[in-house]
């Protein structure tokens, strides 16, 4: 399992509360993929081995206001943390809790590929911690980075002056 077929994935974040933790995981050993979230935007998740018992732990970055090949600063971002395996769920609950200072994605695959594949690169913060779900707990992010992946199926229908408007590159 690798992030990235060029060895360039990872994620790198600060994790405090529930989850005490300086994350650090390369390409090799996490698993990054990222798609259209249903009610629009992206959504661009990481997991990785979390400990000796097997279990692993994802984080989840809903990004309501981006759209296929949009670079962007100052965007809100969704945080979910899941303890995969300990069924434990943290989340902010919305998007305004957390920024992707900066986000920018580079085409991998393009035309005339049905798929089209982007590198996404982000850094961001959260000032407010994901809530537990269910009981107790929270987990603060104070920094992230990550560089990942994000696939389309289908076609992007936005009319290109449509794009312009709304900041995309």
């Amino acid at each position: 399992m690798a992030c990235l077929p060029d060895g360039q994935g990872y994620l790198k974040a600060r994790l405090s509360g529930a989850v005490q933790a300086e994350l650090v995981w390369g390409n090799a050993d996490t698993e990054c993929t990222g798609a259209v979230r249903p009610d629009g935007g992206l959504r661009v998740r990481f997991s990785h081995k979390d400990g000796a018992d097997g279990g692993r732990l994802v984080l989840l970055f809903g990004i309501a206001g981006l759209r296929e090949a949009q670079s962007a600063k100052a965007l809100p971002v969704n945080v979910t943390v899941i303890r995969e395996g300990l069924g434990e769920f943290y989340s902010t609950q919305g998007d305004n809790k957390c920024t992707l200072d900066q986000v920018r994605q580079e085409p991998l695959v393009g035309i005339p590929h049905r798929t089209r594949s982007y590198r996404i690169i982000a850094r961001g913060f959260c000032t407010h911690p994901a809530r537990a779900v269910r009981g107790d707990g929270v987990i603060l992010l104070s920094r992230f980075d990550y560089v990942g992946r994000i696939d389309f199926d289908t076609a992007d229908d936005t009319p290109e002056d449509s794009k312009d408007k709304e900041g995309g590159e």
